[in-house]
Order: structure tokens, then C-alpha cells, then sequence
């Protein structure tokens, strides 16, 4: 259970991190011509998480970039990386506070 949670708000992380990526090559890009805007779609994963999928816009519809649009989805995409990071540092509490009322036997490897 507290594995899933910290696997999920990882995988929002990463994911997170990958829009960022797509933002930042925007951003770099704003003069360069027939440059096309990246956008990242999030997909809900099997196990509970999410995964980042790279998106270009295709040639010719209005594919340029928008700096207004991207300072957005950055301030957006940073939001929701903080959201994650703390639902995975609350997970790593409740591990934390699992272990250390387990008997030092029935710990993990962390715990010696």
C-alpha cells in the first residue's frame, strides 16, 4: 500500500519532469521558424501512476509558440510536481514510522 503510493507520486514526478522538457524546448525555440510546439500527454499507467507521452503539433496548425501559454503550463507543471513530491515525502513518513515500530527483527534492510 505505502509502496504504491510513493511508486505513483513518482511517476507524476517523472512525468512532470518530461513536460518540463517539452516547455523548455518551447521556450528555446520561440524565434526558430517552422519550429513545432511540443505538448506532453499524460496517460493513466496499469499500476496507478501516470506516464508522460511527447506530442508534437502537427505542421501548419498553428504550431507556434506561445510564451504567455508556455510560463503557464511551467507554473502548471510545477504545481503538480510539488503536489506529488509531497504526497511521496508523506508516503516515505508513514514508511518510516512503520518500520520503526516494527521489532528490530521484522525491519528492512535500512533499519539494520
Amino acid at each position: 500500500m505505502i509502496s504504491s503510493i510513493i511508486n505513483t507520486a513518482f511517476s507524476g514526478m517523472a512525468a512532470q519532469s518530461k513536460r518540463m522538457d517539452a516547455i523548455a524546448s518551447n521556450v528555446a525555440n520561440v524565434d526558430t521558424p517552422d519550429y513545432n510546439r511540443k505538448t506532453v500527454e499524460m496517460v493513466t499507467t496499469a499500476g496507478g501512476g501516470v506516464r508522460a507521452v511527447p506530442r508534437e503539433a502537427p505542421a501548419g496548425s498553428n504550431s507556434g509558440v506561445d510564451l504567455a501559454t508556455e510560463l503557464m503550463d511551467m507554473a502548471e507543471s510545477k504545481m503538480a510536481y510539488e503536489a506529488n513530491l509531497a504526497v511521496m515525502e508523506t508516503g516515505m513518513d508513514m514508511w518510516d514510522m512503520l518500520m520503526s515500530a516494527l521489532d528490530p527483527k521484522d525491519r528492512d534492510e535500512r533499519w539494520g
